[in-house]
């Protein structure tokens, strides 16, 4: 499996939309560490930044960032829907939020539905067979009648929804909206969260995770429970660059979705030609030179393997 990416020109220009040239030409071929990266201040994404204003490391040593795009870029993505038992009572607003964030989409972003715990079960469906600039054909997905909701692979609908981005170019991104409480049937092959970290690393692919806090109330004379979403949500989203939401009730849900979007097409781009060799996981860190601003980006990566 590829652990970097090699650079095609034509990969260079879904950063640049429009036709713009990139600012960094590249060879055919050249192999470089792709780095998305969020930045925010308290209350909005910073999206005015220079290559100047950041610093890349790699196992601490400073890097030379050969590539750097502020524009507005597209992505494919797997929308994974939790449709079980636990989130059934939420449909609805599931299906209206997850609809917010296909209208966001541009022409030039791709995209399929994801489900799992739909009638059947502990089935997981991605649809359509492939990726989709059809906002049209995703709304219809969506609004299909469902089942009622049976259990939750969430661990193995992720895994299957890098599975399903491993051939797309560019930015890779998994959305998950769920509680997070894994519940695979026994014939399920089990996938642990350590493998799903490799996993995303080894694909590039950023998984940004929605955590439904389940709420239960229990009459007048009774305080409601709550339940936190599954922490290997957040353990996922940090560990790859990604985001993650707490969402507690609907109200939250649409206006989460559509800051997903919105924080993709905003990322920075930046990109490194790896030093080392070594077929290691290696660290990285991104800064920036404003000390106020939050930046956001994977912490590591898996290098190259040495030229034999």
């Amino acid at each position: 499996m590829k652990v970097f990416l090699a650079f095609p020109l034509a990969l260079l220009s879904l950063a640049a939309p429009g036709g713009q040239t990139p600012q960094t030409p590249f060879r055919s071929g050249t192999e470089m560490v792709p780095v998305f990266t969020t930045v925010r201040d308290r209350d909005r994404l910073v999206t005015d930044l220079t290559k100047e204003d950041f610093t890349i490391t790699d196992n601490g040593k400073v890097q030379e960032i050969a590539y750097f795009s502020n524009d507005v870029g597209p992505f494919s993505a797997v929308l994974m829907l939790d449709r079980s038992r636990s989130m059934f009572a939420y449909q609805r607003e599931v299906r209206d939020a997850a609809s917010a964030f296909v209208r966001q989409l541009l022409p030039t972003d791709y995209a399929r539905i994801g489900s799992f715990g739909d009638n059947v079960g502990n089935r997981i469906v991605i649809k359509p067979s492939i990726f989709t600039s059809s906002k049209g054909e995703l709304l219809d997905i969506l609004s299909a009648p469902l089942g009622l909701g049976g259990g939750s692979p969430v661990l193995i609908s992720i895994d299957q929804s890098i599975n399903a981005l491993m051939q797309r170019q560019g930015r890779r991104v998994v959305v998950i909206f769920s509680d997070g409480y894994d519940e695979a049937a026994p014939s399920m092959m089990a996938v642990s969260p350590k493998v799903l970290i490799e996993r995303a690393r080894q694909a590039d692919v950023l998984v940004y995770a929605l955590g439904f806090v389940r709420v239960q109330t229990r009459g007048d004379d009774k305080p409601a429970t709550f339940t936190p979403p599954s922490p290997v949500l957040q353990q996922l989203a940090d560990e790859t660059g990604g985001g993650y939401f707490t969402l507690q009730g609907e109200a939250d849900m649409t206006a989460t979705f559509t800051r997903v979007v919105d924080e993709l097409h905003r990322q920075y781009w930046l990109a490194f030609a790896p030093q080392v060799r070594d077929g290691k996981v290696h660290s990285l860190q991104v800064r920036v030179r404003n000390k106020d601003l939050t930046v956001r980006a994977r912490p590591s990566y898996q290098a190259p393997a040495p030229a034999r």
